[in-house]
């Protein structure tokens, strides 16, 4: 196989896999219907309640070890789901800082959140937005590395994120779905 024909393989395979990434984060951001709206404005909130255990209705601690259970998958969940997108944006602005590939990814954080609100689609959480950001700069990071070992060599690049991305993805997920179902 030729020079360019490996360059369109590898950029096929490349949107291909971000394509997938896109639809099945769709499906996990906007899977549950809610019956009435619902938004947490108050940052780490959440978090903090998740590590203490603290029930955020009822302010209990009665069911504590469950709760710190759920914290568990739903903070990693939040970081995890979001890397990849830094990873991506990076791939695409790879000239650009990494606060402004950073501030994409949150920028898109912040359009679900609403889209879960307006649609009653799921909660609106600013400490999501603030996971799924720490995820965006992990991702971001991420490639910034991949970048150096590979010399800037963008080609390289390509081919690396186009063959670790779906192993990483299936990886996270497994993991992810048999911390929410064990």
């Amino acid at each position: 196989m030729d020079k360019r024909r490996r360059k369109v393989f590898v950029n096929i395979l490349l949107y291909g896999v971000l394509g997938i990434y896109i639809l099945l984060l769709l499906l996990i951001l906007f899977r549950q219907h809610h019956a009435v709206r619902s938004v947490n404005l108050v940052p780490l909130r959440g978090i903090t309640a998740f590590l203490t255990g603290k029930d955020l209705v009822t302010g209990s601690m009665e069911n504590a070890w469950f709760i710190r259970g759920f914290a568990l998958s739903n903070i990693l969940g939040n970081i995890v789901i979001f890397v990849p997108l830094g990873v991506y944006v990076t791939l695409f602005h790879k000239d650009k800082a990494v606060w402004k590939n950073t501030l994409w990814v949150v920028l898109a954080s912040v359009a679900v959140e609403v889209g879960q609100f307006a649609f009653k689609m799921g909660i609106g959480d600013i400490d999501d937005v603030v996971l799924n950001g720490l995820g965006g700069l992990l991702g971001v990071l991420l490639c910034r590395g991949i970048y150096r070992v590979c010399k800037n060599e963008d080609f390289m690049v390509r081919c690396t994120v186009a063959v670790m991305a779906p192993l990483v993805g299936v990886l996270s997920f497994g993991i992810l779905l048999f911390m929410n179902y064990t």
